[in-house]
């Protein structure tokens, strides 16, 4: 029978195994690892590799999971019983399931703080919850990957000089819905590109986030409302305004007929491609770091300056000058209320140890010191960030950060250095990059507060229900923005996303709310 270690037994075992030791130091100890994702297999005489098996004496036999079918790919394992003594699951579904097979070994905090005390530290300084993401039914099974990112909402940007044929000045925009709509109409009626042809619109699918958080929720995560509960803000009653307004404007022609399909159409997923070909005027595709400036311009060649840093991903495929994409604030609703996207601190992603280590306490206590030591000791991680071990071919900028002479590659082709990197320190993070995360900090509207998930926990009937829940919210969404579904309907939506699982989701998200 697979095993869960209780918090007595493993501080008992682990403590034995820390006082009297449990390993000969010739031994090399086997681990088999996915402490994070990689794009391609690591080759057996990987350099970097080797040098961590050195430094820790062991053996790790780490595995390739192609990320694009995870699921599959690890069913099938689990199937088997072949669970690795450490596993990085991207999904809070893979998660659960896991969790659901027995497949995960119970923690503690008391146990991370006595063998992880450096990680723990800095993991409680940053996120304080951090923990609630890797737990189920109140029990840790799990380390939490957390995300500098998360600091950072997402911003709306703008076309500028279809603000300026406005009547906007320079580096000026919108700030508020009314003032946002009257822009979008400008947008979609005057032919802002001035080619004579009716084909542009204001907003599409990503568009809609700060609309509809300038009333009060996003459709696709749980906010606290006015009473001091946990609300999905699907059923939020503040989203059927937005949806009116977003009917209004599909109906007048301001919206992308598209926008069912999404303004990503290939490429990386934070692409606008209606944006970037000058189709629209509005959009809020990308986080901060997608839609950031070149900060030390092209390569210079004679010189070897520059070239460190290039467009961020959403503004790379621009058919128009940089300069002609003006970032803006989230929109101001009629109640006071606006905010984007923004991501939690702690990410859905979790680390994970096999049940199996249950038996192992000599080996699970290898493993943590492992982590530790990565997530907690800059000159290591350094090695494992930028893969690579030849320290002195590396310099730091205070703006680019890592960089190395022009000409000089690595010994190791492919960078691992996230299958390692496993708890994602977020000081080492920004030390990285100062000049993105330095752009990022000096800009208001990367500095006010977006609509972060509020339900950090995966309640018990989330696996059974969920999927069909957000499915008959996606459809029915759609169908009240294109006309096809009359917002007299709006309670008989509510009333059936509670009947078929939202009821029940609701009361445990709100029992984990006020007694975590």
């Amino acid at each position: 029978m697979k095993k869960l270690l209780s918090l007595a037994l493993a501080l008992a075992l682990l403590l034995s195994v820390a006082v009297f030791g449990a390993q000969a130091e010739d031994e090399p100890m086997v681990i088999e690892w996915v402490g994070g994702h990689d794009t391609e297999a690591m080759p057996e005489d990987d350099t970097v590799l080797a040098w961590l098996e050195e430094k820790f004496n062991v053996k790790l036999n780490v595995w390739f999971i192609e990320r694009s079918n995870a699921a599959e790919l690890w069913a099938a394992r689990w199937a088997a019983d072949e669970v690795p003594d450490i596993f990085w699951l991207e999904t809070t579904d893979l998660f659960v399931s896991a969790v659901k097979q027995h497949l995960c070994l119970e923690l503690s905090e008391e146990m991370i703080k006595e063998y992880m005390p450096n990680s723990l530290e800095w993991l409680k300084e940053f996120d304080p919850d951090c923990f609630d993401m890797v737990s189920v039914d109140g029990k840790i099974f799990g380390l939490p990957r957390v995300n500098l990112d998360g600091k950072f909402p997402y911003a709306p940007f703008w076309r500028a000089s279809w603000l300026e044929k406005m009547g906007y000045e320079k580096g000026k925009y919108p700030t508020t819905i009314e003032e946002a709509e009257e822009a979008f109409y400008y947008f979609a009626k005057n032919d802002p590109d001035g080619n004579g042809i009716d084909d542009t619109y204001a907003i599409s699918n990503t568009g809609f986030l700060p609309i509809f958080g300038a009333f009060g929720a996003l459709p696709d995560r749980w906010i606290v409302n006015d009473e001091g509960d946990l609300e999905y803000g699907a059923v939020y009653a503040g989203m059927k305004d937005a949806l009116e307004l977003l009917a209004k404007w599909y109906a007048d022609g301001l919206v992308d007929p598209e926008f069912v399909t999404g303004e990503n159409q290939g490429g990386h997923w934070s692409l606008s491609i209606p944006f970037e070909s000058g189709k629209l005027g509005f959009s809020s595709s990308g986080a901060f770091y997608q839609i950031c400036p070149d900060f030390d311009g092209p390569k210079n060649e004679e010189t070897g300056e520059g070239g460190n840093f290039q467009l961020g991903k959403t503004m790379r495929n621009l058919t128009f000058p940089y300069e002609d994409v003006l970032i803006g604030v989230n929109p101001v609703g009629p109640d006071g209320k606006s905010g984007g996207e923004q991501w939690t601190l702690a990410t859905a992603e979790a680390v994970c140890f096999s049940y199996k280590l249950a038996d192992q306490p000599e080996k699970l206590a290898k493993i943590f010191e492992i982590v530790d030591t990565i997530g907690s000791d800059y000159e290591t991680w350094c090695r494992i960030w930028n893969w690579d071990l030849n320290d002195e071919a590396w310099k730091y900028d205070e703006m680019t950060g890592f960089y190395t002479e022009p000409g000089y590659s690595r010994v190791d082709s492919g960078n691992h250095g996230n299958m390692f990197n496993t708890l994602q320190n977020p000081y080492f993070k920004m030390k990285s990059s100062p000049a993105l995360y330095n752009w990022a900090q000096s800009m208001p509207m990367f500095n006010t507060k977006g609509y972060i998930n509020q339900l950090k926990t995966v309640t018990a009937s989330n696996a059974t229900y969920w999927s069909g829940l957000e499915s008959l919210r996606q459809g029915a969404y759609v169908q009240f923005i294109r006309g096809e579904r009359s917002l007299d309907e709006w309670d008989e939506f509510v009333a059936e996303w509670y009947e078929k699982g939202g009821k029940i989701i609701t009361e445990e998200a709100n029992e984990w709310y006020h007694n975590k």
